[in-house]
C-alpha cells in the first residue's frame, strides 16, 4: 500500500521477512553508538543523535522497534532507508542485500566456467602433490584483490604448503607465476614460520623487480626481527635505503602501514621514539582518514606503539580514536580481518564501559592460519575484558604467561601496564 506520509512516498512493509534484519540492525545501531536502548529516554537521546546526521526517526518509533511498547503498526520503507543510512548504506535494500551475503562463488567448484580455475581441483592437486597442475590452474586464475575467492583460495595454498613441510618444488612454482606470489608470498604470509622467511629471500625475491614488492620483503623482514630484539644494523641500512628510492604517497595500503611500522620500530630500537610519537600518530591519523582501507595502517601500528610502551600517548590522540571508533562501527560492513581484531581488542580495552552492549566478532582458525599464535593471545586478552572473578584472574596469569613467551609485549602493555 502506498502512502503519503509528510510529504514521503514510503511504502508499509509487512514484517515477514523483514523481521530478523531489522532485529539485527538495531543491535547494530547499539554497537555504533555504543549505548544499549532499554527505555524511553534512550529512544529519545537516540532520535537525537539521528536529528544529527540529518535522518528522522521518533523516539516513539524507536520505542516500537526496540520493543519498548507495544504497536501492531509496521515501519515504514523511509524509516528503514534511515536506519540503514545511520549505518552508511545508501538504503534499507542495500543492507538487507549486504547481510544476506554468503560470499560464495560457483568458481569454488567449476573449471570451463571458471575459465578453467577451479579450488577444488587446485586442493586435490596440493593434496597429492601434482604441482603441474596446480601450476596449470594458477596461470587459469583471474581473481585478485578484495574478492571472497581471493582471500578464500590464498588460505587454501597456506594451509597446503605448511602440511607439505614448504616443500621447495611447490614454492618454486608459486614463485613463477604471479597469481602464486599473490596468493602465497603476499596475501597468506606465514607470520610465525622462519621457512616462510626464507622463501620470500629464496625465490619469491628473485622473481620481482618493482620496487614496492622488493620494499615488502625487506619491511617485512624487519618486522619480524624488530619485535623479536634480534634485528641487526646491517638489515635497518638496507631498509633505510631502500625507503629513500620510493614514493611513500604511492604505496599500497599493507606497504604504507609496513612503512610507519617499521619506522616506529627502527626509532624505538635506537631509543629516539619518545619524541616523535606526537608525529606518527599525527601522520597516520592524516593518511588513515583519507581512506576507508585503513584498517591495517591502524591495527600495525597500534601494535608496534604498545609494544614499546606509549599506550598512553595511543588513547590521548583524539583523531587517531575518532577514527578507530568510526572504524570499529562501519565494521559491520568491513571484510572482517585479522587487522580488525587488533583494532577491536584495543577500542574495547579504551571503552571498557560498553562491552556489555558490545559483541566481539570472532574469526575462524582457518582465516588465520598464517598467525594463529597472535589469534590464540588476542581471543584470549579480548575474553578477559568480559571475564569476572576467579575466571579473570586464571585467565590474565595464562595470558600474561602465553604473551610473555611468544614475545607480544603489546597485548601485556596495553591491559596491565
Amino acid at each position: 500500500m502506498l502512502l503519503n506520509v509528510d510529504s514521503y512516498l514510503v511504502f508499509l512493509l509487512p514484517m515477514k521477512g523483514t523481521d530478523k534484519f531489522i532485529q539485527k540492525i538495531c543491535k547494530q545501531i547499539e554497537t555504533a553508538v555504543n549505548r544499549t536502548i532499554k527505555g524511553f529516554p534512550d529512544a529519545i537521546w537516540l532520535s537525537d543523535i539521528f536529528k544529527e546526521k540529518k535522518l528522522l526517526v521518533s523516539a516513539s518509533t524507536f520505542a516500537r522497534l526496540y520493543g519498548l511498547t507495544v504497536s501492531s503498526s509496521k515501519p515504514y520503507l523511509s524509516t528503514l532507508d534511515n536506519l540503514a543510512k545511520f549505518l552508511e548504506y545508501d538504503n534499507w535494500e542495500n543492507y538487507v542485500e549486504d547481510q544476506s551475503k554468503h560470499h560464495f562463488s560457483s568458481n569454488h567448484f567449476l573449471t570451463e566456467e571458471a575459465k578453467g580455475f577451479s579450488q577444488s581441483v587446485l586442493e586435490i592437486a596440493l593434496h597429492l602433490r601434482r604441482y603441474d597442475t596446480v601450476q596449470m590452474l594458477l596461470e587459469k586464475y583471474t581473481y585478485f584483490e578484495n574478492n571472497p575467492v581471493h582471500f578464500s583460495t590464498a588460505n587454501l595454498i597456506g594451509k597446503y604448503v605448511k602440511k607439505n613441510n614448504y616443500d621447495e618444488a611447490l614454492l618454486l612454482v608459486l614463485a613463477n607465476s604471479k597469481a602464486g606470489r599473490s596468493l602465497f608470498y603476499e596475501c597468506f604470509v606465514d607470520e610465525e614460520n622462519v621457512s616462510f622467511t626464507n622463501a620470500l629471500f629464496n625465490y619469491y625475491l628473485p622473481k620481482v623487480t618493482a620496487k614496492q614488492d622488493v620494499f615488502f620483503v625487506y619491511s617485512y623482514l624487519l618486522a619480524q626481527k624488530g619485535y623479536s630484539g634480534t634485528i641487526e644494523k646491517s638489515n635497518i641500512k638496507k631498509y633505510q635505503k631502500l625507503v629513500n628510492t620510493i614514493d611513500i604517497k604511492k604505496l599500497h595500503y599493507h606497504l604504507l602501514s609496513r612503512f610507519f611500522e617499521c619506522n616506529i620500530l627502527i626509532d624505538g630500537i635506537e631509543n629516539t621514539l619518545q619524541s616523535k610519537v606526537t608525529y606518527y600518530l599525527d601522520s597516520i591519523s592524516n593518511y588513515a582518514i583519507l581512506t576507508d582501507k585503513n584498517e591495517w595502517l591502524l591495527a600495525r601500528n597500534i601494535r608496534v606503539l604498545l609494544h614499546f610502551g606509549f599506550k598512553t600517548a595511543l588513547l590521548n590522540h583524539v583523531l587517531f580514536n575518532e577514527i578507530v571508533n568510526t572504524t570499529m562501527m562501519k565494521k559491520s560492513q568491513n571484510k572482517k580481518s585479522a587487522a580488525l581484531y587488533i583494532i577491536q581488542l584495543f577500542w574495547l580495552y579504551s571503552n571498557k564501559e560498553d562491552t556489555i552492549a558490545y559483541q566481539p566478532f570472532h574469526l575462524s582458525i582457518d582465516y588465520l592460519q598464517g598467525n594463529s599464535i597472535e589469534r590464540i593471545a588476542i581471543e584470549s586478552a579480548t575474553a578477559s575484558l568480559y571475564s569476572k572473578g576467579r575466571n579473570k584472574n586464571h585467565i590474565e596469569e595464562n595470558l600474561i604467561q602465553f604473551c610473555t613467551d611468544n614475545k607480544m609485549k603489546w597485548i601485556i602493555n596495553l591491559l596491565y601496564y
